[in-house]
């Protein structure tokens, strides 16, 4: 009987170690701002007090994607890289990763985001909390390509140094407990 006992305490302290440790993979997002850097819930302060902690960051922001007969919205998380802080804004640096595009679905469709190339360096960017996003991508004559499917040339050089400052909202967040 105490054999089954230890093998019920073993697998209960198991349980609350792995419990514990999946909770310490958790975020709470401490701020959001609309795409004007306005805050809609929580503070600039609070995440500044985080970072200056040492605490982790995540960072979230969303992009409204054009198509022929609608507006859709593409949702992205990523782990900040360099951080600055700068007269009460924080700017993240987000690491380069490759170029995805979304494909929006067509009726009876499921949405897919593809690889736009096979560079792995292929779009950097900065984030802050002014909502202001600055990226830098590579224009590879795919992505020009697919562009020429419906702009010219002239179209084309706006819409990509268009793309290059951005305003997004964003959501910050750092690990539980917050």
């Amino acid at each position: 009987m105490r054999s089954i006992s230890k093998v019920i305490l073993t697998i209960l302290l198991l349980s609350a170690i792995t419990g514990i440790s999946q909770t310490s993979n958790s975020y709470s997002i401490v701020l959001t701002t609309n795409k004007e850097g306005e805050v809609i819930t929580g503070s600039r302060e609070k995440l500044i007090e985080y970072i200056n902690n040492g605490s982790p960051l995540r960072i979230g922001w969303d992009l409204h994607i054009h198509a022929k007969d609608s507006i859709y919205t593409m949702t992205h998380w990523t782990d900040a890289g360099f951080i600055t802080i700068l007269e009460g804004h924080v700017f993240a640096q987000i690491k380069s990763i490759y170029v995805q595009g979304p494909k929006h679905p067509k009726k009876d469709e499921v949405a897919s985001v593809f690889l736009n190339n096979d560079e792995p360096n292929g779009w950097v960017a900065i984030i802050g909390t002014t909502g202001v996003m600055r990226q830098k991508f590579k224009k590879d004559e795919e992505m020009i390509a697919y562009l020429r499917k419906t702009m010219n040339e002239k179209e084309i050089e706006k819409f990509l140094k268009d793309m290059e400052v951005e305003k997004v909202p964003t959501k910050w967040a750092v690990p539980f407990p917050s």
